[in-house]
């Protein structure tokens, strides 16, 4: 896969967050996907057990979809007003695999910001053009998705 379709993907992604759109989000993710996290980025202290990553497989669409929504509604919520990206890893794994390291930027509707993060992303492509395999969400931290998060 190419940077030029990576990059075009990462467009649409975005796009479709910044319509807080939960089925166009969706529909940029392949029927079955995961997501992956990394409790030690998300604030689990370095001296508790705890440091196994959780992961969520969807088999269907159905589940898959339901988060996210939720995942948008969450957003709503928390006074989302846009996200831009930064493209920092591009790894081409042949004409149908990729793999991308994107540095998300989450902004209020005022512009202040929201929260700073990285995600890792298996992408796939289809014949309905890309779509996200497997997301390793090691620095998003949804419990700071409120009004009074930041960095």
């Amino acid at each position: 896969m190419s940077l030029t379709e990576t990059q075009t993907f990462f467009d649409q992604y975005r796009d479709a967050f910044n319509r807080l759109d939960g089925d166009a989000v969706a529909n940029l993710w392949h029927c079955s996907s995961g997501i992956t996290d990394c409790p030690t980025a998300g604030g689990v202290a370095p001296e508790t057990t705890d440091h196994v990553a959780r992961l969520t497989w969807w088999p269907d669409d159905a589940p898959m979809r339901a988060n996210h929504r939720a995942l948008c509604e969450l957003y709503r919520k928390s006074d989302y007003g846009h996200a831009d990206f930064e493209l920092e890893a591009h790894v081409p794994m042949g004409p149908a695999h990729a793999f991308a390291h994107v540095r998300w930027t989450l902004r209020r509707r005022d512009g202040s910001l929201l929260q700073r993060f990285r995600t890792g992303y298996q992408l796939i492509k289809t014949a309905n053009g890309p779509k996200v395999l497997l997301a390793v969400a090691h620095q998003e931290k949804l419990s700071e998705m409120k009004s009074h998060a930041a960095e």
